[in-house]
Parts: C-alpha cells; sequence; structure tokens
C-alpha cells in the first residue's frame, strides 16, 4: 500500500501540476486534522481539488471528502490565502518538501513537508513562519511562529548530482550499497533496488568495494531515472498495491501493472478504488510492529558490519603482506617529520609511486599496496 512519496516522485508530480499557476483559492478544507483540501479555479476548467496529506502525499482528487469543523489552522489558511492567486509550485532542491507560492496582497508561502511525520507551515516571503499545523524543537531546528523556516538538507541533491559526488558518497559511507543509496542518497527503497538490478551489483556490497567502473555506472542510471519519460503506474502483488510509480521498473517486471496518463491520474485512481482504510492499531500490535523494525534494525546493522569486518580484514591481510614496504615507509615519514611540516610532507610526495595522498590536517596518509 502507498504510504508516502519519495523524493524523485515528488519531482514528477510538481513537474505535473504546473499547469495549476495562476489559479485562485476558492477554499480550504480540513477532512482530518493532518490533512487539507485546496479548492482551486482555473478559468475554463473545472474546480480542482488539491489534496494534502501531511508527512504522506498530494495530488489533485476527483471527490472531496466530508470535512470536519475547520481547525483553527485551517481558518488561519482560509485568512490568508482565500481569494489569492497560486504563484509556483517548487520542491526544495532534492529534499521531501514541497512549496506553493501564493500571492493576494503580499507573498506567502505555503510549505509542506513529506518526511517523517510531516508539516504544514505557512511563511511569509521572508521565510518567517506565521503558523504550522505542529510545532515542534529539535537538536539542529525550531518550528515556532516569527522565526526563520529552516528545513534538514541532505548532503546531496540527486537533481545536481555529479559522479565526484557518488565516489565521495561511496568512500565516506559504511552502510550496504542499497542501504546508502535508499537513505543517504535520498532515493527510497525502491530506487535503490533498481539502481542495484540495473547496474548488476549485489545491493549487499560495501560501498567502499565499488570501483571507478562501477560507480560510473551507477551514475548513470540514477541520471536516466530522473530524466526517464513518464509512464505511470500502479503495481499490484497477490491483488494488491505493491507500489505506485511514475514509470516501469524492473524490480516489478514479474508483476501485474495499470497504465495511466499521469502520475497524478494513478494517485487519485488508488485513493477511489485500491485504498483501504487501516483500522486503528491495538497497544500490541503497536509494540509487535516496534519490535521487528528494532530487529530489522539489528539484522541490517550486523550485515553492514559483517561487510566492514571483511573489508577492514583484507585491509590488514595486506598490510601483513607488505609489513616490511609499510614499515619502511612508516620510518622514513617518521623521519621527514623530524626536519619538515607536514604541508611540505604533502608536497614533496605528489606524485608518488605508492604514497596516494597526504593529509596534513589528520596527519595521516593514504597508500596503494
Amino acid at each position: 500500500m502507498k504510504t508516502n512519496l519519495t523524493s524523485l516522485e515528488i519531482h514528477y508530480l510538481v513537474k505535473e501540476l504546473q499547469f495549476l499557476i495562476d489559479s485562485k483559492v476558492d477554499n480550504i478544507y480540513n477532512p482530518k486534522k493532518e490533512e487539507l483540501i485546496l479548492q482551486l479555479h482555473i478559468s475554463n476548467k473545472a474546480k480542482q481539488l488539491l489534496r494534502i496529506i501531511s508527512g504522506k502525499l498530494f495530488y489533485l482528487a476527483s471527490i472531496k471528502e466530508p470535512a470536519q469543523e475547520p481547525s483553527q489552522f485551517c481558518m488561519f489558511l482560509r485568512k490568508h490565502l482565500d481569494n489569492s492567486r497560486l504563484k509556483s509550485i517548487n520542491q526544495l532542491g532534492s529534499e521531501r518538501i514541497v512549496e506553493f507560492i501564493f500571492c493576494k496582497e503580499e507573498k506567502v508561502k505555503l510549505i509542506v513537508e513529506f518526511f517523517g511525520k510531516g508539516n504544514i507551515l505557512l511563511c511569509d516571503k521572508e521565510d518567517l513562519i506565521l503558523s504550522a499545523l505542529v510545532y515542534h524543537r529539535w537538536k539542529d531546528r525550531e518550528i515556532r511562529p516569527r522565526i526563520k523556516y529552516e528545513y534538514p538538507k541532505t548532503n546531496y541533491n540527486i537533481f545536481n548530482l555529479n559522479l565526484e559526488d557518488i565516489k565521495e558518497l561511496f568512500l565516506k559511507s559504511e552502510k550496504m550499497l542499497v542501504t546508502c543509496l535508499a537513505t543517504e542518497l535520498g532515493l527510497g527503497g525502491s530506487y535503490s533496488e533498481e539502481v542495484c538490478l540495473s547496474a548488476n551489483i549485489d545491493k549487499n556490497i560495501s560501498t567502499k568495494e565499488i570501483g571507478e567502473k562501477d560507480a560510473k555506472k551507477i551514475f548513470g542510471i540514477i541520471k536516466a531515472l530522473i530524466s526517464t519519460k513518464p509512464k505511470p503506474l500502479i503495481i499490484y502483488q497477490n491483488n494488491e498495491v505493491k507500489d505506485i510509480a511514475p514509470f516501469e521498473l524492473k524490480i516489478y517486471n514479474n508483476l501485474e501493472k495499470k497504465e495511466f496518463k499521469s502520475y497524478n491520474e494513478s494517485i487519485d485512481y488508488y485513493f477511489l478504488n485500491d485504498f483501504k482504510e487501516e483500522k486503528p492499531k491495538t497497544k500490541q500490535e503497536k509494540e509487535i510492529e516496534k519490535l521487528k523494525r528494532i530487529i530489522l534494525q539489528q539484522e541490517q546493522t550486523i550485515k553492514e558490519l559483517e561487510t566492514k569486518e571483511l573489508d577492514q580484514r583484507k585491509k590488514a591481510d595486506l598490510v601483513y603482506q607488505n609489513y616490511k614496504l609499510v614499515n619502511e615507509i612508516l620510518e622514513e615519514l617518521r623521519k621527514a617529520t623530524q626536519k619538515y611540516s607536514w604541508k611540505e610532507i604533502e608536497e614533496k610526495l605528489k606524485g608518488h609511486k605508492i604514497i596516494k595522498s597526504v593529509n596534513p590536517k589528520d596527519k595521516t596518509i593514504e597508500i596503494e599496496i
């Protein structure tokens, strides 16, 4: 069952919904606390119902669900957004955050976060928070009125990625390839599996074992995913919705699929025909789910530690096999530090056959044996 959107899926949805630009806000409803429906008017077109579910997804709905008594937050949005014009829809970098800019007397920004538990905020043109669905304080950021909105940024923007970024990520990461792509690069599970399958590379391999050739291959596949021509699909497994994708994926080759004209249409169809409201979980069910997540995380950590141990063992074997050479290099380096600074040593060792790099800050060297 589809529960939220990945960064890549948001990218395709934002592209599809650009026709809403210059539409006027007729009304705003909130069927549930974490949900908004913006009723938009476009000349010569039927009204458009932009459904936003905080932390999960957004799309144009065919029908409007019964609305409850408007919350204070909903009333606040009505005050600032009624009769305003939608001027732009943007994804912030490659984050799971969408910014809707409206203009009436002054420009305001409706910002929706689709990660974690999610949030919906209204900010002024200077990004100062006017109001939010949820106020919260974390160690490194805070959501409260009259402070500037700051969002957590990933280290890499998948829409502005280069080969050096990929190589740097693989060198720094301590995770398996598929986990690294999903979490540290922000591709999400399905698309990370797709990259590994398309590249014909073991998804459980340590990123540190990936060479130049495979890094180039992975980089090329990621760039291709971003520019793939849309062919939206709902994918079914055992008559249940497995996924909703903006284009075909090899990982779902053997599963039943239903095609759509747009990604938005596929999401709307899902909610009209396939969506099943989950029953509230009992305390015991929640505890069981929590324990399952812990076990899954622990199993994944064990795999990553085993991969890391194998990598370290290989390095140790290489050092042992070349002990005499390594010892001579260390001895020469010790003598050099008595005469020269680490910066001078770095300059003198440029182009060395065995010593590939010198880090004056950490006082370390990298050798190739």
